[in-house]
């Protein structure tokens, strides 16, 4: 996949995002949805892919504090379906 901001190549399933501060300010960071990852920067996500290949992991394997954010994520969602509330209720004082 190629960054249509710069022509630069992206591993195959990330992506490339923007996101919105409070004040406005739009920024752009590459994306792994597999495993929660993310780079604000070109040269920080080759910096990673480089050091998984050296290192023979996955550039896609699951990092297990965003496993246990998601473990934790999917329980609440379930525990507000059971008590009837949506799980982006705002319900919380």
């Amino acid at each position: 996949m190629a960054d249509s901001s710069s022509n630069q190549t992206i591993p195959e399933g990330w992506v490339l995002k923007t996101g919105k501060e409070k004040r406005g300010t739009e920024y752009k960071y590459y994306f792994c949805p597999v495993t929660g990852q993310h780079f604000y920067t070109y040269e920080d996500l080759m910096r990673y892919v480089t050091y998984a290949k050296a290192s023979k992991l996955s550039i896609y394997a699951d990092d297990p504090e965003v496993e246990e954010k998601n473990k934790r994520n999917n329980k609440r969602k379930v525990s507000a379906r059971r008590r009837g509330e949506s799980s982006n209720s705002s319900n919380k004082k």
